[in-house]
């Protein structure tokens, strides 16, 4: 699979594909050079390495929370 291939999944799917590397034996950095991704692809993608699970995770955070949405500064606090 190249970068290209890689970038068009979703964020499990990627998560999946770079923890096959890392269940070769693989580290983190060798599984991300496998695909020729790096750090912000992945940051991007919303995946992550767990070191203290050993393996890449998808923490997708998804829809859009204005949480300033009072601009007349009325709303109790």
């Amino acid at each position: 699979m190249n970068r290209e291939e890689f970038m068009a999944l979703e964020s499990p799917e990627k998560a999946e594909e770079l923890n096959v590397f890392i269940e070769s034996g693989m580290s983190q950095k060798e599984a991300m050079a496998q695909i020729g991704v790096d750090l912000r692809d992945l940051m991007a993608a919303q995946v992550f390495f767990s070191k203290s699970e050993g393996k890449f995770m998808a923490k997708a955070v998804g829809g859009y929370a204005n949480f300033h949405s009072d601009t007349t500064a009325e709303a109790p606090k």
